[in-house]
């Protein structure tokens, strides 16, 4: 592998474009963010880390996913990148301040890479210390979340659960690729990552990779990146979905869920389930532009020792546990015709059903 021109430390937000913010502000504070800036053209919201923002969207002609900013460890970073690209460096004038520098990857998205930004304060919130069977340690404490059952309040005719998940910082990205190889090639040259799994379609040809940062004997996210290339001709807008870790445990995770359900306003992608590559336990929301984001919580950490693995079409597509992952998952699209594409289309699972006994029938005839 080439030396890459710098090595990101981490990925700080996501950046769209919407045709009104107001509908974007009710559901990212419903799904668990606060509001950290606003003015006239744009809203930051952040979490409870200490990214001053981890989310940005300004008003513009169309709604659409601009692109995501990282982390520079050191400012030369920023000046081998404007060398390499012959990109200026900037002053940041969001929050945060700040420099960066911005670079267009394979698919047109938007890499901004930002140095010396000011971190926020954090949000104190106080972990719950959970008993399993093989470990008991809370004793004469009980286990109590927000305003327990007077959590579950009546609005209208509905019984609403109104604590909502504490979302502490963005994790990671996940971008549909017109070419998987170009793309895992270029963030691992400009960008410093190193592959966690290379994912291996069913022809035996790479479909993509997770993709985490490379900070050496310092232990990462499984992935900072999932690039995939989508089969067939469909042309899918580049943005995936957004992940964001919750501040505590599974439970942070589950009142988000039950938060955003009986809110009954916006449509649940997938979930909940624990994810094979990455471990993390998920729950997939979209907003109400139909964009995807995501809560997860216990994820893999990995530091730069540890080798690239291949990873089946299986071990891509199936969760450890949950329910089947949907044919719309990864795929922007408005809301209105999620359910339309659904029922045209078997689950991801069951084409892997189709696919496996084809392949058994095939083999069986053929001895």
């Amino acid at each position: 592998m080439n030396t890459p021109i710098c090595k990101i430390a981490d990925i700080i937000y996501v950046r769209f474009e919407l045709v009104e913010l107001e509908a974007q502000k009710k559901y990212l504070n419903h799904f668990g963010m606060m509001l950290a800036h606003e003015d006239e053209n744009s809203i930051y919201f952040r979490g409870t880390g200490s990214s001053p923002f981890i989310y940005v969207a300004t008003k513009g002609p169309e709604n659409k996913y601009i692109g995501s900013a990282y982390k520079a460890n050191n400012f030369s970073d920023l000046e081998a990148l404007s060398k390499e690209f012959d990109v200026d460096i900037v002053a940041n004038t969001e929050p945060g301040g700040g420099h960066k520098v911005t670079v267009i990857d394979p698919d047109g998205i938007e890499v901004e890479v930002c140095h010396g930004m000011n971190e926020a304060e954090p949000i104190a919130v106080v972990s719950k210390v959970l008993n399993t069977g093989q470990s008991k340690q809370r004793e004469n404490e009980l286990q109590r979340f927000g305003k327990a059952a007077d959590e579950w309040q009546v609005h209208g005719d509905k019984w609403v659960y109104e604590l909502s998940s504490k979302v502490k910082r963005l994790g990671h990205t996940a971008i549909n690729c017109k070419d998987a190889q170009a793309s895992v090639d270029w963030y691992a040259n400009v960008l410093g990552f190193l592959i966690s799994n290379n994912c291996i379609g069913p022809d035996g040809t790479s479909m993509g990779a997770f993709m985490r940062c490379d900070q050496g004997d310092k232990p990462v996210d499984h992935h900072t990146m999932n690039n995939m290339g989508l089969p067939g001709e469909g042309g899918a807008l580049a943005y995936g979905h957004a992940g964001y870790e919750v501040q505590d445990s599974i439970d942070d995770l589950m009142a988000g869920h039950y938060h955003m359900k009986t809110v009954d306003e916006y449509y649940h992608e997938w979930g909940i389930g624990r994810h094979l590559l990455g471990s993390q336990m998920y729950d997939y929301w979209r907003d109400p532009h139909g964009f995807t984001h995501e809560h997860w919580t216990d994820g893999d950490l990995m530091d730069a020792s540890i080798p690239t693995e291949n990873s089946g079409f299986r071990d891509l597509a199936m969760a450890q546990y949950g329910p089947e992952v949907p044919n719309t998952f990864g795929i922007t699209m408005p809301i209105d015709q999620i359910d339309k594409a659904r029922a045209a289309h078997p689950t991801i699972p069951g084409m892997i059903k189709e696919m496996e006994k084809a392949a058994k029938a095939e083999t069986e005839e053929q001895s």
